[in-house]
């Protein structure tokens, strides 16, 4: 129970001051903190153990100001954190050097690479795992700083009580100290664990003492504190010599103080309460405790007679409380638990309140609930104070983009990585540039496209020829050519690439060299302009080290990427604050001690979550940290008993939530804190179900699609669109009428379309190459193995130059190379076979066409023209007149011979043969007919017997299929012109990848 505030005496200690922690407990500070100042006359120092009760404490001391003060107290009192108390100790600048974590990061990391044996022991196996470990030592060491602190504390209090002298002495902790510590730690092990498993702690625990020795100086938390607390005291002595009368100061623990902080802050408010009033507030939770664990005792240390009393008061306490202002609700699934969380924080808002604390007992549970809280916009502001980590912000997201941009190998990055870093918001492709605005619209995308039209997966070569194929391509079609700023794009990215390709960097000069880059890329005015950009500069000028720190550590780029990536993540994001109707603030239970809400939402209340417990630090046990009297995991659950015993005494408004059922199904109880209130007093709870729609199931009909009017009909076919009319009108309706895309991505290995173009180059160069030398040397005609030597040293010199820069840009390609390098030699004696039968190369890559006459719905003559690229064609030496349509296949021969039974379904052959047999492309082949059409595969296998399989499949019977074509493309044409159905039908072979299959919903009618 709240006693009354004491009377300040002249006594030399501490005066004591108990405080029940209900719902009145800021207005009771308040009067307790202004009956200090009337007594003595002063302006009270307020030190609170934790920053989070500040505002209310200076909220409540402003209401509950007295009317009769005297001028000199008129001012608020100070309410000061610990910690902020700490760093305006007098003389700060005389203590010893306070180093930032990445400081203290970067000395581990030193240390850590000095020793092998090190490495080895802790498996470290990359540069994360390194930082990781880093962390996990300095916690470790501090720890073991924090229990010899005592010691340090009573030195520096007999140093200062002793000392005639007003200055502050640096006292420095020495070698002899760190060996003094050796033996406490030694003698604490020792008790600590079991004989039987003293030969693996007694490896831990050299390790640890060689890290603590090496890394432990006056710079560590734990002593800098002390130094800090004895400037302090010093101060108070000197202003009591000097008969200045030092302020009184009222220190209070907001949350359970371990052993070791409580001896050593109760041993100096013993030395400071003989130079100024000292007032210990003290938290009684007997009448505030619901459950027996929330008493003043833990269970351990209670008799049966005490814990008997305590159940009584807990009993008492129980029948005292308002049932009615508690709400139990549970849901089955995670997203009714976030929509019934959202709805439950409605309700409050919708009764008017305006100061609501959501406790994210369950942080994901919390997080979607605020996004699902979004839609009530601006006028609700939400304040996280769960550690919004600043690495989730899209401001890292665009700096890890650039990391992991210029870490790629020196071949190029991959086409994922470089688009994820140029569509990110804080690029500035004009700034890059330096060109105008108007120039840059659409270059982006422009090189999506290109890059995923041609599979261009890694590698700047890829890059280059993806472009320069697209230029080809536009030339050749009369399209749009890509913009000329594409490959200066790529090249400037590349440079700042290269910068980057030394294997050592330290952290001055990596972040002087990342700082530039962002501002030549114009990121860094970007990020100066947004919240989370701003904040994540201020943590990369950290990094700059050349002024602030003599360290300088050279490492592996990937490992100091690995340490922004480690700092970022250990940063936490801050919101900027804004006005708003109601507030939401998000915050763990640890943080609701002491303040004021008008309602509260707390999710996360199953057995699972709550209580919940942080597993001892690395090196530690449970038992080691209790003789090291730094907590257990006993305290944290008292002290998690006292905060909800708290909250729910403290709030009118409360709702427990939490998971029925867990993701593999099975039943989640509530906490064993809730059931026991269930047990004592009534309470109902209410299970939450998201409301079911209802609605009538009709089945799908098979899909079709009827041109209407303003769709404008085509006037040209390629093959490849009449082979999507054949195989399933439908698709190409989707695809050629409407236009339709899938939005395609990078596809696994190397693309087998990318392949084939390159071979189709290859041996277009080949035979281009072949025609010419056989005008300048026709011995090379006569002598069949001087050609069969100069086809087979040819085709692999140019297939070679060709994929050159494919395989600069990915060395996957380097095995496409090989097999088809293997395929030469049998090519070659296929070609050969050709060369006896008269057969000549003619020309290749050919735009062939011809105008397809029909009959329009209304009875009219019209006209669409049918054309596309003949990959070869050959004329007969022996047979006037005769030519051969040659269409190569990155195929086996059996896909080949497959093909060849549906013709007319794919019929790309004979509409060559057409184009060149009629009157349109006479001037093609002048005076020759197309008598012969052949596939021919570029994968042809050997035989079991070492015999070259059949490279080329002949169409059978080409005049009558060709007079089969032309009477079938002409239905097809005119049946498209008379605005049928379009019906979605196909073989299973045809649907398995389809691209339309997502809309015509084939498998569901």
């Amino acid at each position: 129970m709240t006693h009354s505030f004491p009377l300040i005496s002249g006594q030399n200690k501490p005066q004591a001051w108990t405080i029940a922690p209900d719902a009145a407990t800021l207005v009771h500070l308040a009067d307790g903190i202004w009956s200090c100042a009337k007594q003595t006359q002063q302006r009270p120092l307020v030190i609170l153990s934790t920053a989070g009760p500040l505002m209310g404490l200076r909220i409540a001391l402003e209401k509950q100001r007295p009317q009769d003060l005297s001028p000199q107290i008129a001012f608020l009192p100070q309410v000061i954190s610990f910690n902020d108390w700490l760093e305006l100790a007098p003389n700060a600048w005389q203590l010893p050097k306070k180093y930032s974590e990445l400081e203290r990061w970067l000395e581990v990391y030193a240390t850590l690479k000095k020793h092998d044996k090190l490495q080895a022991w802790f498996k470290v196996e990359s540069g994360t795992s390194s930082w990781g470990l880093a962390q996990a030592i300095i916690t470790a060491c501090d720890t073991l700083s924090a229990s010899v602190a005592p010691r340090l504390q009573a030195e520096l209090s007999e140093l200062i009580k002793g000392s005639a002298s007003n200055n502050i002495q640096d006292v420095l902790l020495g070698e002899s100290w760190v060996n003094k510590t050796v033996s406490l730690l030694e003698e604490t092990i020792a008790n600590a664990y079991p004989e039987l498993a003293r030969k693996v702690l007694d490896r831990e625990a050299q390790v640890l003492l060689t890290f603590w020795r090496y890394l432990s100086s006056a710079s560590d938390p734990a002593f800098r504190k002390q130094f800090a607390m004895a400037a302090h005291l010093q101060q108070a002595k000197l202003n009591k010599t000097s008969q200045v009368i030092s302020r009184p100061i009222i220190w209070m623990n907001t949350a359970d103080p371990s052993p070791i902080e409580q001896e050593m802050m109760q041993a100096f408010l013993n030395d400071y309460a003989e130079y100024a009033p000292i007032v210990d507030i003290r938290l009684d939770w007997q009448t505030v405790a619901l459950w027996a664990e929330a008493a003043n005792e833990s269970s351990a240390a209670m008799n049966n007679s005490l814990e008997n009393a305590a159940e009584a008061q807990v009993k008492l306490n129980l029948q005292k409380y308002h049932s009615e202002h508690l709400q139990l609700i549970a849901a089955k699934r995670f997203e009714e638990l976030a929509w019934a969380t959202a709805k439950t924080i409605e309700q409050h808002l919708l009764a008017g309140k305006t100061n609501i604390a959501l406790v994210a007992q369950d942080r994901l549970v919390a997080r979607r609930t605020r996004a699902l809280l979004t839609r009530l916009g601006p006028a609700l502001k939400v304040q996280d104070e769960t550690g919004w980590k600043l690495s989730t912000t899209r401001a890292a997201a665009a700096l890890n983009s650039w990391l992991e941009l210029m870490r790629s190998p020196k071949e190029g990055p991959t086409a994922t990585d470089l688009l994820e870093f140029l569509k990110n918001p804080f690029f500035d492709l004009e700034k890059c540039l330096g060109k105008e605005p108007n120039t840059c619209i659409g270059v982006i995308a422009q090189l999506e496209n290109i890059l995923i039209a041609s599979q261009a997966h890694t590698g700047w070569e890829t890059f280059y020829l993806a472009i320069e194929g697209a230029g080809q391509y536009a030339v050749l079609n009369g399209s749009i050519s890509p913009n000329p700023i594409l490959l200066e794009l790529l090249q400037r990215i590349r440079a700042k690439h290269f910068a980057w390709l030394p294997l050592q960097v330290d952290c001055a000069s990596a972040s002087k060299q990342l700082q530039a880059d962002l501002d030549a890329t114009g990121m860094f005015a970007r990020l100066e302009k947004d919240a989370a950009g701003k904040q994540l500069l201020e943590v990369l000028g950290a990094f700059d080290l050349s002024k602030t720190s003599p360290i300088s550590i050279s490492m592996r780029f990937t490992e100091w990427q690995s340490l922004i990536k480690a700092v970022v993540e250990s940063a936490n994001y801050q919101e900027l604050g804004q006005s708003a109707v109601a507030t939401l603030t998000i915050l763990p239970l640890s943080a609701t001690r002491l303040r004021e809400f008008e309602a509260v939402v707390m999710v996360g209340c199953d057995e699972q979550q709550l209580p919940a417990f942080s597993e001892p630090p690395l090196f530690f046990s449970d038992a080691l940290n209790q003789l090291l009297k730094t907590g257990s995991i006993q305290a944290q659950f008292i002290q998690q008993a006292r905060d909800l015993s708290q909250l729910l005494t403290s709030c009118t408004k409360v709702s427990l939530l939490w998971q029925s059922q867990s993701q593999t199904g099975e039943a989640l109880r509530p906490s064993a804190w809730i059931q026991r209130l269930q047990a004592e007093i009534s309470l109902e709870q209410v299970s939450k179900k998201m409301r079911k729609r209802s609605a009538q199931a009709q089945p799908m009909l098979q899909a079709k699609a009827t041109l209407g009017p303003d769709i404008p009909m085509p006037l040209s076919m390629s093959p490849s669109a009449y082979k999507a009319l054949r195989d399933c009108p439908y698709r190409y309706y989707v695809k050629n009428v409407l236009g339709l895309r899938k939005l395609k991505g990078f596809e696994e290995g190397f693309d087998a379309s990318l392949a084939g173009q390159t071979l189709h180059r290859i041996l277009r160069d080949f035979y281009q190459a072949l025609k010419t030398v056989e005008h300048t040397n026709p011995q090379l005609k006569q002598d069949a193995q001087m050609r069969r030597a100069w086809m087979e040293q040819h085709l692999n010199s140019i297939s070679e130059n060709e994929f050159k820069r494919l395989i600069a840009g990915d060395a996957r390609v380097l095995g496409t190379l090989r097999d088809w390098q293997k395929q030469i030699p049998s090519f070659v004696d296929w070609q050969l076979q050709r060369d006896a039968q008269g057969w000549e190369y003619f020309d290749g890559e050919v735009k062939v066409g011809f105008h397809l006459e029909f009959v329009g719905p209304e009875g009219e003559t019209r006209h669409m023209r049918i054309e596309g690229y003949a990959d070869r064609f050959d004329i007969n030496t022996q047979v006037p007149h005769q030519a051969v349509v040659l269409d190569y296949k990155n195929q086996s021969f059996t896909k080949i011979k497959e093909r060849a039974e549906h013709v007319l379904d794919d019929p790309q052959l004979l509409m060559y043969a057409r184009a060149v047999n009629e009157h349109q492309g006479s001037e093609i082949l002048a005076g020759y007919q197309v008598k012969q059409a052949e596939w021919v595969a570029l994968k042809a296998k050997a035989s079991d017997d070492g015999l070259n399989m059949p490279r080329a499949k002949e169409v059978e019977e080409l005049p009558n299929i060709l007079n089969a074509f032309s009477t079938q493309i002409t239905q097809d044409v005119e049946q498209l012109w008379s605005k049928k159905p379009l019906i979605a039908f196909a073989p299973n072979g045809v649907c398995q990848y389809c691209e339309v299959r997502g809309i015509c919903r084939k498998g569901m009618w």
